[in-house]
């Protein structure tokens, strides 16, 4: 099931994949940031959908110092590393704290990703970091940007979400059926002691 675009901002669930995890590739201006790891822990990343789609539905005003998606994303970036961010007004770093994007767990560390809304369309801008041979790690010399009307966006994440919240009930339904969550095991799908 494919949602979206890979050449702007696509999740391609593939749902037979595994029982418990529920499997998800991200594409981002055509790029695939999630090509290690895409097996999600499903009520994860349908809490994390549903924060994407509370911060970025409504239209807004571009952030405080947005000039361009790169140069922001530059900004955000030595903010994130302490750098040259520790000059920023208090409202500046909370504006680049609210544009973080791709947060969703294990899947998404090795990316870094914001989300710039202006009016109806969406800056999306990432980079992802590769394990170098020697243990190091390396990043791409430009990150990845692009731009999409809102309503694709949020309609990609409303489509995203509606799969994972079922996905999720059908496993939770499954999990309980077979005796493995403990009594009084709860909705959020918080796994037991000793479960992944």
């Amino acid at each position: 099931m494919s949602f979206g675009s890979r050449t702007g901002f696509g999740l391609e669930f593939h749902v037979e994949r595994d029982s418990q995890l529920l499997c998800v590739d991200v594409f981002l201006g055509g790029l695939h940031v999630n090509p290690w790891d895409n097996a999600f822990y499903p009520p994860l990343l349908v809490k994390k959908l549903k924060d994407e789609l509370g911060r970025l539905r409504t239209p807004t005003v571009p952030p405080v110092l947005f000039t361009s998606p790169s140069a922001f994303f530059r900004l955000a970036e030595s903010w994130m590393d302490d750098d040259a961010g520790a000059g920023l007004t208090p409202e500046a770093e909370t504006a680049l704290a609210r544009c973080e994007f791709l947060d969703w767990g294990e899947c998404t560390h090795q990316v870094t990703a914001l989300a710039f809304p202006e009016g109806d369309r969406v800056h999306l801008v990432c980079r992802v970091y590769e394990s170098g041979a020697a243990g190091g790690v390396e990043a791409p010399s430009e990150p990845t940007a692009v731009s999409v009307s809102r309503t694709a966006f949020t309609e990609t994440l409303e489509r995203g979400l509606a799969v994972a919240e079922r996905e999720w009930s059908v496993r939770l339904a499954a999990l309980r059926a077979r005796g493995d969550l403990r009594d009084g095991g709860d909705m959020s799908g918080r796994p037991a002691d000793g479960e992944r």
